[in-house]
């Protein structure tokens, strides 16, 4: 089944079926794919379920146009094909970095221009955690980045930002999902300098200084040319022949 879904999964994101189009039958899949109409069925049922088709009775399953309906669980399963599809997965990443810049950013904002008004305590922990997978020799980059996003998420969560928080759930769980990702995040900045960066807006939170709005002006700078950087990196990656 997962052979069958895949197939069809690739093809309609690479554009071989086409929005409305009707897809191959539960027999000519069978056929195909040497498999049992019953397998074949439930993959035609797993890709709907994915996003990437719907049932219509009396006919059978209509590509959907995935670039208007398609969800979190399309893009998750569209991002297995990244090597195949680069330029659409690149896209897909940009979008995805634009929306995280975005989120990160007002977390930024709101916490320098009261830093003492939260409690941050959480997120101190999870830093604390990822430091200790960044010196860790077993840590994988994918590993700490799990770990970055769960620092980011607990503030966001301190911040009481609990639209933004969803938001960044959503997107982080895509980010996790390809080991590309992670070597893209930590190649213009390496992990170790995250965690700098981290214990700078820790010990913010302890003096309580406020920083000058063209301070602010100039991370928004930073973080839009790394975020850039972060891009280019994975495309590259996925754009490099698989080994």
């Amino acid at each position: 089944m997962d052979e069958i879904t895949d197939q069809l999964a690739y093809r309609i994101a690479a554009g071989i079926y086409r929005p409305g189009e009707l897809l191959p039958s539960v027999r000519q899949l069978a056929v195909e794919f040497s498999a049992s109409a019953p397998t074949a069925n439930s993959a035609l049922g797993r890709l709907a379920a994915l996003g990437f088709a719907e049932p219509r009775r009396g006919l059978g399953y209509i590509v959907r146009d995935i670039q208007l309906y398609g969800g979190i669980d399309t893009w998750r399963y569209l991002f297995r094909f990244a090597h195949r599809i680069p330029e659409q997965a690149s896209r897909l990443f940009a979008d995805i970095i634009d929306v995280d810049h975005i989120l990160v950013m007002q977390a930024v904002r709101a916490f320098v221009e009261n830093p003492r008004s939260y409690d941050v305590s959480s997120a101190t922990r999870a830093l604390d955690r990822m430091e200790m997978l960044v010196h860790d020799p077993q840590a994988t980059l994918t590993d700490i980045m799990t770990a970055e996003l769960h620092m980011l998420r607990c503030t966001f969560a301190a911040l009481g930002s609990i639209g933004s928080l969803s938001l960044f759930n959503t997107v982080g769980e895509l980010l996790i999902t390809m080991p590309e990702a992670a070597q893209a995040f930590y190649e213009p900045l390496e992990p170790e300098a995250h965690v700098v960066i981290g214990r700078t807006l820790q010990e913010l939170q302890t003096t309580g200084d406020a920083i000058d709005l063209p301070d602010l002006s100039l991370v928004e700078t930073v973080m839009r040319t790394y975020h850039d950087q972060v891009v280019e990196a994975f495309r590259r990656l996925i754009t490099t022949p698989e080994t």
